[in-house]
């Protein structure tokens, strides 16, 4: 088992993220299709269904990669919510726009998730899937988020979770065995998908982070897990 630090090989977190991204963005979400067996859809889709959008929204999608969450919900709502998406990889947005192309009012933007380039208190909604545990820093990243909601508004966390008992154990050998194997018969290297179990583990479980977003002064937080916690939702209102 690698650590994280060996991983970075001093790089700093953000740049070796911004690179690693770069090179995964070609094959990307057919690699999440094969590490979670395609059911990173299902659980996307219902993140987006315990969420409780509107027609008028606007909503933004912070790290959003190929642009699931934009796509998933436009798909519902249409063109009658405005969606932004943001990501510092270029080549993620790249696939993105081209998955979104037929709803006018969903763009994507080249940006930096702890340096916004929206005024305060500017969505209705604010998603972040994956993200948060790739992020240099997890506080300051979490107040950027509160910063472009309105009051009131929401801001969605998905994420690995960490589950108990004999299924945290199941899901470890997986995680840290199985999936850098795929990632090297797939992808080619193994060494971006030793960084995703080797990022789970310092990052908070979903009952450390709903405490965060209640300390960082959010009114309301829910928890909703799914594969028995492995997968996390934090719904916290503004």
């Amino acid at each position: 088992m690698k650590n994280l630090k060996k991983i970075l090989n001093n790089k700093s977190k953000s740049e070796y993220v911004h690179e690693m991204f770069d090179k995964l963005a070609v094959d990307y979400d057919l690699m999440n299709n094969i590490i979670s067996f395609g059911r990173h859809k299902f659980v996307k889709k219902q993140v987006i269904k315990n969420v409780p959008l509107r027609d008028g929204m606007n909503i933004l999608d912070v790290c959003t990669g190929t642009g699931d969450i934009p796509l998933f919900i436009a798909k519902k709502f249409g063109n009658s919510v405005k969606i932004t998406g943001v990501d510092f990889s270029e080549k993620m947005l790249e696939i993105a726009r081209k998955r979104n192309d037929r709803y006018n009012k969903t763009e994507f933007i080249n940006a930096d998730a702890l340096n916004l380039p929206f005024e305060d208190n500017y969505f209705d909604a604010v998603f972040i899937s994956f993200g948060l545990r790739n992020l240099a820093d997890l506080r300051k990243g979490i107040l950027e988020l509160q910063r472009v909601t309105k009051k009131g508004g929401y801001v969605v966390n998905l994420d690995m979770g960490k589950p108990k008992g004999i299924l945290g154990y199941i899901f470890r050998l997986y995680f840290f065995g199985l999936v850098p194997l795929l990632g090297k018969l797939f992808h080619g290297s193994a060494e971006p998908y030793s960084y995703l179990p080797e990022s789970c583990e310092s990052f908070p479980d979903q009952e450390e982070l709903v405490r965060i977003f209640h300390e960082l002064g959010f009114d309301e937080v829910k928890n909703y897990n799914f594969a028995f916690g492995a997968l996390a939702q934090q719904i916290a209102r503004v």
